[in-house]
């Protein structure tokens, strides 16, 4: 795989933001699935059975959000992917260009008719 692209800034600033977020909640989803099956145990009011159901719902719920995270993460970055049609992907010398005009330089007239 070829690193070697510019990205725009702000996008890819924003794609790293927003996969660190989802990134947070999916594990936290997992972590919620470890307490309740640590909280299950002789005074749980939820049979056992249950208790592994849910925190298994918990567990598959914070993997699939993971697997979107990444695949998301993916799009966003593609999408910060700097093109060469894009103004900020390089600029162009001015010898490509072409040379510049010189300007007219305009002469103060003293009153001279």
């Amino acid at each position: 795989m070829d690193n070697n692209f510019e990205y725009d800034i702000q996008k890819r600033a924003k794609a790293g933001t927003r996969a660190t977020l989802r990134a947070v909640v999916s594990l936290y989803l997992i972590y919620m699935a470890y307490l309740i099956v640590k909280a299950l145990g002789k005074d749980s009011p939820i049979p056992l059975p249950v208790g592994y159901g849910i925190a298994g719902i918990f567990v598959a719920a914070g993997i699939a959000f993971g697997v979107y995270t990444y695949r998301r993460y993916r799009i966003d970055l593609a999408d910060a992917r700097l093109t060469p049609k894009d103004p900020k992907a390089s600029e162009i010398p001015e010898s490509i260009e072409g040379p510049e005009e010189p300007e007219q330089e305009e002469t103060a007239h003293d009153g001279d008719v």
